[in-house]
């Protein structure tokens, strides 16, 4: 809030932040940057594995020396498959970090450089949607 000395009226601050949705804060608190490379650069390994077949995957651990994070991608999906560029793909992995076990739903997309990136996280819950 501001007022102007010698002024009376009040002027409204501009509302420049935006709130980030709790799951979201919740995986972003518990992945660590460097576990997000982890996990995908283990899923880029099962679906280079797996031919592109989702039904040909098996579960496969991530372990992150620098947080001491690890976990277990247990289900892939593919999303969408566009051209000769690989699509997005959505995955579940457990997490075992200083806050306890936990399994996560996300999303991971090619950037401009055909290279995995995680674009969406959070906790997993049974009776949510895929993640869109």
């Amino acid at each position: 809030m501001s007022i102007s000395v010698n002024n009376s009226e009040y002027q409204e601050p501009l509302n420049l932040t935006e709130t980030v949705d709790t799951k979201q804060k919740v995986a972003d608190s518990e992945i660590h940057r460097t576990d997000r490379t982890v996990i995908t650069d283990t899923i880029e390994e099962a679906l280079n594995e797996g031919g592109k077949d989702d039904r040909s995957f098996a579960p496969m651990a991530w372990t992150n020396p620098v947080s001491g994070n690890s976990g277990t991608i247990t289900s892939l999906m593919s999303v969408d498959k566009t051209g000769s560029i690989a699509g997005c793909t959505d995955f579940v992995t457990s997490a075992n970090t200083v806050g306890g076990v936990r399994a996560y739903q996300g999303r991971s997309c090619p950037d401009t450089n055909h290279k995995m990136k995680i674009v969406q996280l959070a906790p997993f819950q049974v009776d949510a949607a895929p993640a869109q």
